[in-house]
């Protein structure tokens, strides 16, 4: 079952704990995802959605009420320079679908479960490979 904003808002102001999920791009990479070089996370929801749809339900049987989709790298200003320009769209609906996916296998197993699906963007853009400075 989907946990709406006013769900959130009500436990909040009842005092309750929210748990979110931890870090999509970092957690898919670390289960061997191919990251792009410029774009990093974003472009990996084109071939992995079944990966990515496993790190969620992880994240929520975990405990995690809410649930990041894998758009954080996934905004036109990160993926046109990186080359992803036509695809910003595709990436971005396959990335929300394998998080309301996962959502909707974890409430089929307990559904009682309140699941939130939140997007998130980052106003960051590419670095090209080789060219990020430490301060």
């Amino acid at each position: 079952m989907a946990m709406s904003y006013k769900d959130v808002k009500r436990r909040l102001d009842a005092g309750e704990v929210i748990v979110l999920d931890g870090a999509t791009g970092t957690e898919l990479q670390r289960r061997g995802a191919q990251m792009d070089p410029s774009a990093w996370c974003g472009p990996a929801s084109l071939n992995n959605s079944e990966l990515l749809t496993q790190v969620h339900l992880d994240y929520i049987n975990a405990g995690a009420d809410v649930i990041t989709a894998n758009t954080f790298a996934s905004s036109r200003l990160m993926l046109t320079p990186a080359g992803f320009a036509d695809r910003v769209e595709e990436i971005n609906r396959i990335a929300v679908e394998a998080a309301l996916r996962a959502r909707d296998l974890a409430t089929e197993k307990s559904p009682s479960r309140k699941i939130a699906v939140a997007g998130s963007l980052s106003h960051m853009v590419p670095v090209a490979a080789g060219t990020a400075k430490v301060d």
